[in-house]
């Protein structure tokens, strides 16, 4: 191993000891000459690494103080010509928005690297793998994964520049940028009601921790508070195909009592939208998301505009790369367009 590739293992050593909590942010470490027996390198090479923690506001030395660890959490100067897209798994929204991301990215020039989270893997340790490859730009598509204000501490103090895709979720140290669920709801409501229908129903996943789900049924409750909700289910969101027939049976009885339904995801819409006219239940239908099918059902649809999406990530991306732009992390819900049929 060469002089230069040891010292930045021992940099990713530390690094890897911070991630791991092992050190804390304002802990003292041990001086060069405990941590060079205890690395097994010399005091010359953990200088050196130390040197590399500092330039990258990790660590600050203080003349008879020793060496502590300072994590930087504002914005830090860096590029974007690789960004890392970290998301669970492939769909069909997922494939809509990587392609307008994709635009974005090569008409500024930068490299986009896609980051699958397996099941057997953490999410934390998913993100410190792409860290570890030097990887400092990450867009992160949560969907229904969890990850903790701890985390995402660290990591924003370790040097990554975060943006979180597709929800709302307000943190100190990352943007995040996602569909106006409200406005989206209230849009689709007020499309339906100018068409004259009065007698609402809702249909959504049961999966209320995700933050798009509960924003959306709890506006439709809003609008309309004696109007009925029928949740499916969140297991079934990757196979519809298993949704018991009896449940969407029931379901399409009871919906014969309103004269329009409201999706909260477009993949319900066309399911049951699809049911409903095999069984001649007639009513009035709008859905989020454009979903190939919506017109042959005469579906109102509200589309996500994920070239802006992209674009506002690209923007969120350069802020935190800007150490004298004074970035402040903030949340940027993005309007759709109503697409009537």
């Amino acid at each position: 191993m060469t002089e230069k590739s040891l010292y930045y293992s021992v940099k990713k050593k530390i690094c890897r000891m911070i991630y791991e909590d092992i050190y804390r942010d304002g802990d003292s470490i041990p001086p060069e000459r405990k941590l060079s027996e205890e690395l097994g390198v010399s005091r010359v090479t953990v200088r050196k690494a130390l040197e590399l923690l500092e330039e990258e506001h990790i660590i600050e030395r203080i003349q008879g103080s020793g060496t502590k660890i300072a994590l930087h959490y504002g914005a830090r100067a860096g590029d974007m010509e690789i960004i890392t897209l970290v998301a669970p798994a492939q769909n069909h929204f997922f494939s809509q928005f990587i392609d307008a991301f994709q635009t974005t990215a090569e008409e500024r020039n930068s490299l986009v690297l896609y980051k699958q989270k397996s099941e057997k893997t953490s999410l934390e340790k998913c993100l410190f793998q792409v860290y570890e490859k030097d990887l400092r730009n990450v867009v992160l598509w949560l969907e229904d994964m969890e990850i903790s204000p701890h985390t995402l501490r660290k990591l924003r103090g370790l040097g990554m520049n975060i943006v979180l895709f597709d929800t709302s979720y307000e943190s100190e140290y990352a943007d995040a940028v996602c569909l106006d669920n409200q406005d989206a709801i209230k849009k689709l409501y007020e499309q339906l009601r100018q068409e004259g229908y009065r007698s609402f129903g809702y249909i959504g996943w049961d999966e209320k921790e995700i933050r798009s789900i509960r924003v959306r049924e709890d506006t439709f409750r809003k609008l309309a508070p004696e109007a009925p909700v029928w949740r499916i289910p969140y297991q079934y969101h990757n196979h519809l195909e298993g949704i018991p027939a009896p449940m969407i049976d029931r379901i399409l009885e009871d919906m014969r009592e309103c004269d329009c339904m409201i999706y909260g995801v477009g993949e319900l819409g066309l399911l049951f939208e699809r049911e409903a006219k095999s069984h001649k239940c007639r009513h009035r239908a709008a859905m989020v998301d454009e979903f190939p099918g919506a017109d042959r059902y005469g579906i109102h649809t509200l589309k996500q505009d994920f070239l802006k999406m992209s674009e506002q990530i690209f923007e969120c991306l350069k802020k935190q790369t800007e150490p004298e732009g004074n970035w402040r992390p903030r949340v940027y819900r993005m309007k759709g367009t109503l697409n009537e049929r």
